[in-house]
């Protein structure tokens, strides 16, 4: 991630707000095409807002942190304000996690709507174990440190887990996280192909045709790249294990962690889109 000046506060702003943005288009889009069509939001949908409005508050706390001088050389970052930016950056951390870990399960609970049988147990297996992996990471990012102070104002007497350790749990966490947005993007295809039926039904009681359900599972395959961004953050986190690690390896972990959970909510809300285009009546032109 490159930068001029060695200040990666703009650039950080701009990948993570045009990841925000980009989400909140597809979000707002799959509510309005249930509204439209006079469904009623189910928990995917609330689950998936929720997510969402995580995931912004980490972007705001970000760019609050940028004019603390975050993203930029340590030395030019008013001493007075160093443990005030480690707070909110922190904070911001924190939210991502909670973000991806909504997203993914909003993926995971519309999945379940749509699976039977076994791919409907991996599905449920996958939810579980997500959500404990990455709860665990939330835990330790604020439990590594005794007093809790010494998370951000690391100046005070206290102890802190080796990095070694903190650092080899989220690098586990995010390769058991990416492996498991590999799961869900496959899975739309295996409840796709495994069935006998001849339509699907929808969490609204409807049929799918399906060439609807072979759409469903082309869009919901682009939680590959929710892994890809997942299993990419392993390398800076393994970087991390140095306490002289620059300002871009952090500035590349809040933006991979926006990524992922931004990236999630888009794979989770296309599929109602292409759905609600297969089902509108086709304008002809004279």
């Amino acid at each position: 991630m490159a930068s001029s000046g060695g200040n990666y506060g703009p650039l950080l702003n701009l990948l993570i707000w045009t990841l925000a943005g980009a989400s909140a288009a597809f979000l707002a889009l799959r509510i309005w095409a249930k509204v439209r069509r006079d469904r009623k939001l189910w928990y995917d949908d609330h689950i998936l807002v929720l997510a969402w409005t995580f995931l912004t508050a980490a972007c705001i706390l970000q760019t609050v942190d940028t004019t603390l001088g975050f993203g930029g050389p340590r030395e030019n970052v008013d001493p007075s304000l160093v443990d005030t930016t480690r707070l909110v950056s922190t904070i911001a951390g924190f939210l991502l996690i909670l973000a991806t870990a909504w997203s993914k399960t909003s993926f995971a609970l519309t999945l379940l709507r749509i699976s039977t049988g076994w791919p409907k147990k991996i599905v449920m297996f996958v939810l579980v174990t997500t959500n404990l992996a990455i709860a665990a990471s939330g835990a330790i990012q604020w439990a590594h440190c005794w007093p809790l102070r010494k998370v951000w104002e690391q100046s005070i007497d206290g102890y802190c887990w080796p990095l070694r350790i903190t650092n080899g749990y989220n690098i586990f966490s995010s390769v058991y996280s990416g492996l498991m947005d590999l799961t869900l993007a496959a899975l739309p295809w295996v409840i796709f192909r495994s069935s006998d039926d001849a339509a699907f039904l929808d969490w609204a009681g409807n049929k799918f045709r399906r060439k609807e359900m072979l759409n469903i599972s082309v869009a919901m395959s682009m939680a590959v790249f929710a892994g890809i961004a997942s299993f990419v953050k392993v390398f800076a986190i393994y970087q991390m294990n140095t306490v002289n690690a620059g300002p871009e390896l952090i500035v590349t972990l809040m933006v991979l962690g926006t990524a992922e959970s931004a990236v999630t909510i888009m794979a989770v809300s296309i599929p109602v889109l292409r759905t609600l285009e297969e089902r509108m009546p086709k304008v002809v032109s004279a």
